[in-house]
């Protein structure tokens, strides 16, 4: 259910099911993504890889199947899913690692509509709180969670001040906003 600062968020897999798709992430990343290419000016501290989506639809499938339904449910955009076009962004962040205020909607002839996360960590962590501008609580986000929010709504990660937080996320992109 759309909770009242425009996010989404449900159990979606084990933690067995959480290391077995590292496992087959990690065989997949095509390139490391330089953070001041896609952050700009804003502080995006930690390692992330650039994954494609081909290879993982099996795995992932039940986190995907979802989060169309939750887009029909609860959001309702025009949404290409073109999962066999596209990539993932596996995104890992350790101690000191965060990623600033941004939005992930860029104007352009494709918008990107939603932002799609999947908590991917092994291991607790502290920090690394997902947070929305207009927040005034925290939002739970453990490992096998998925998280959904508009993506034109800002948000942050919050420092990791213990162990390492580990995101998949991927950006549905559909028609321009009318």
């Amino acid at each position: 259910m759309l909770d009242k600062y425009g996010v989404v968020t449900f159990e979606c897999f084990t933690q067995e099911q959480v290391k077995e798709i590292n496992i087959e992430i990690k065989k997949n990343i095509l390139d490391k993504q330089d953070p001041r290419h896609s952050a700009g000016k804003v502080s995006k501290l930690g390692e992330f890889f650039i994954v494609p989506c081909s290879p993982l639809l099996n795995c992932l499938h039940p986190w995907l199947n979802s989060c169309q339904q939750v887009n029909r449910e609860q959001f309702g955009y025009d949404i290409y899913w073109d999962f066999h076009l596209e990539g993932f962004n596996y995104n890992v962040y350790g101690v000191g690692g965060e990623y600033g205020w941004h939005i992930d909607a860029k104007p352009a002839l494709l918008d990107i509509k939603l932002t799609l996360l999947l908590n991917l960590s092994e291991e607790s962590y502290e920090g690394g709180e997902f947070c929305t501008i207009n927040q005034t609580e925290k939002i739970k986000f453990d490992s096998g969670m998925a998280l959904i929010t508009n993506s034109l709504i800002a948000h942050k990660v919050t420092p990791i001040t213990k162990g390492e937080r580990i995101t998949l996320t991927y950006w549905c992109l559909g028609p321009s906003w009318k």
